[in-house]
């Protein structure tokens, strides 16, 4: 376990047992995806800082990272990528149960935000997360990523077949993000849900 409070990192977690010692009363907000969906970008924009390693190759974050933004009486927590991975198969299987342990056990955990890339749509495996949230009854809200990279018209498409999928599998969740660190789309909508979770 690391801490380094200055770049609003906090420490990371790469062991169930590391969450024993781990205070359950500050509320948490996680991020998940596929791997490489843009998840470090949208927490460093969020938290006014690069602490958050970003990389174009999938798979690089292996632990749970907590952050913090500016004293908040929040965590912003960054869950491994799902989906394709340079890791090892032994890595993936570990740092997957990691991720089911704490979404599962974590008590002062508010709400997952799904994170969705724009060009690719929502796949088989990300509808089978979101299928494994509500079974598990945990709160969650899409966001949209990288929609800079697709025109409107493929940006308002994306939002609609997300909107059919989830009325035609009877799911009720909050409204999807649209967001884009080089436009600044979305990072303002997303700071109010986060504090309203925090009950600021």
């Amino acid at each position: 376990m690391k801490s380094d409070q200055k770049n609003c990192f906090l420490f990371s977690i790469s062991d169930v047992k590391s969450f024993l010692n781990l205070n359950t009363a500050i509320p948490e907000v996680a991020f998940a995806g596929r791997s490489n969906v843009g998840k470090s970008s949208l927490i460093n924009k969020l938290i006014y800082n690069k602490a958050a390693r970003v990389s174009s190759k999938p798979g690089c974050t292996r632990q749970i990272n907590f952050y913090t933004i500016h004293n908040s009486k929040i965590r912003i927590v960054d869950l491994p990528g799902y989906g394709y991975s340079i890791a090892s198969k032994q890595d993936i299987a570990q740092y997957l149960k990691l991720i089911e342990h704490y979404l599962i056990n974590r008590n002062n955990l508010q709400r997952v935000f799904l994170l969705i890339d724009a060009r690719r749509g929502l796949k088989e495996i990300d509808e089978d997360f979101v299928f494994w949230l509500i079974q598990n009854q945990i709160s969650f809200q899409l966001i949209l990523t990288k929609i800079d990279k697709i025109g409107l018209d493929s940006l308002t498409l994306s939002l609609e077949n997300i909107k059919k999928w989830m009325n035609s599998k009877g799911l009720l969740t909050y409204p999807t993000i649209a967001f884009s660190v080089y436009q600044k789309s979305g990072i303002k909508e997303l700071r109010n849900e986060i504090a309203k979770l925090s009950g600021e």
